[in-house]
């Protein structure tokens, strides 16, 4: 998979995970080949704070089929952005 179309993968990921869970995208942590498609990691703003440090972050675990179709995903971490990791 050539690097267009793997960043079209993962814009659709974001796209579906918005619709599906009503929170704006934040960053791609993770991008893994799994068996059969990909892992991503999705982390999503929960809550905008001031100052931004405060913002509430939840990261996502999201699997795709080897289509980029969304087989299933979960909540894996809940975080204000200034924590320390």
């Amino acid at each position: 998979m050539n690097n267009a179309n793997l960043a079209n993968l993962v814009e659709n990921a974001k796209l579906r995970m918005a619709a599906i869970t009503g929170l704006e995208t934040d960053t791609i942590s993770q991008f893994d080949p799994s068996e059969g498609g990909w892992k991503m990691v999705i982390d999503m703003l929960e809550h905008r704070s001031i100052p931004r440090t405060q913002d509430l972050l939840s990261s996502f675990e999201v699997v795709l089929d080897g289509s980029g179709d969304l087989i299933r995903w979960r909540r894996t971490a809940r975080y204000t952005r200034g924590q320390q990791g």
